[in-house]
């Protein structure tokens, strides 16, 4: 038997259910709104500073003349081919750095070798590798996925690693007192406390990998958004340049946001709000 509150109405409480609702919603999309208000602003300083200073199109063509006059059939299909590499190299370059972070923290004796070996690799610049790689690799996608993949490496290396070593001394004797093998450690309380700092990882790498690929159109050569913002940069092509320099901010913009929004479904108790 359901005893009602005198104090509350019956109408309070079924009013209250599609209040907090609404909270909830306009919570979730405050910091997209947000970002959208903050975009939309920039977009129109870019026009109105452009339009009131008289710079002339070659240098910095106003937003509204790039959406008019910008060959965005060759900046879409540019996209397509950063746009596959980024993923590829994204995808390889994180699982490498996952794995190789899980080996270093679990054997002392492959950190000793792996992790100096790590830091040697990062620290050569992309620009030397690049013979190289091309050697290797060939011309082609294959090259910039490399690039892509070194890049967003180490990031996710050493955010793991940091992650799989600060786990919380009391959860580690727990486990020891119960006995728990060094598997069920590492899958049930290791890994689930660097899942955090994986995703930190993930955000860092998701404009690394755009930069890479597009780094590597320029040097290595490609048909992606790298090569066209060259050739239209020689051609004097200012709005399509910078059609294919927002076009690559926006796909690291939509892996960012696509990467939040997992983080947000698959570890809703690690979100900081």
């Amino acid at each position: 038997m359901t005893v009602m509150n005198p104090s509350r109405p019956a109408t309070a409480t079924a009013a209250a259910t599609p209040g907090r609702r609404a909270a909830r919603v306009l919570r979730r999309l405050r910091e997209p709104l947000v970002s959208a208000t903050v975009f939309g602003l920039a977009i129109l300083g870019w026009e109105v500073g452009v339009r009131v200073t008289g710079t002339p199109d070659y240098a910095l063509p106003a937003p509204s003349l790039i959406v008019s006059t910008a060959d965005w059939a060759g900046v879409l299909t540019a996209a397509r081919d950063t746009v596959g590499s980024v993923l590829m190299g994204f995808a390889a370059g994180n699982a490498a750095g996952l794995l190789l972070a899980l080996l270093i923290s679990a054997s002392p004796l492959l950190a000793a070798v792996l992790y100096p070996l790590a830091l040697t690799v990062r620290a050569v610049p992309v620009v030397a590798l690049a013979p190289f790689i091309t050697l290797v690799a060939g011309r082609g996608a294959a090259p910039t996925v490399v690039v892509a993949a070194l890049i967003v490496f180490f990031p996710t290396l050493v955010n793991v690693l940091l992650g799989l070593r600060s786990v919380e001394r009391e959860a580690l004797e727990l486990m020891h007192v119960l006995n728990c093998r060094a598997r069920t450690v590492y899958w049930r309380v290791r890994l689930p406390a660097a899942m955090p700092a994986f995703f930190d990882s993930l955000r860092i790498a998701a404009p690394s990998a755009v930069l890479g690929v597009m780094t590597a159109e320029w040097l290595i050569g490609g048909d992606g958004l790298g090569k066209l913002v060259i050739s239209t940069a020689l051609s004097q092509d200012t709005a399509t340049m910078w059609g294919a320099i927002l076009a690559s901010s926006a796909v690291a913009g939509l892996v960012y946001a696509a990467i939040t929004l997992a983080e947000r479904r698959l570890l809703p108790w690690a979100v900081r709000r």
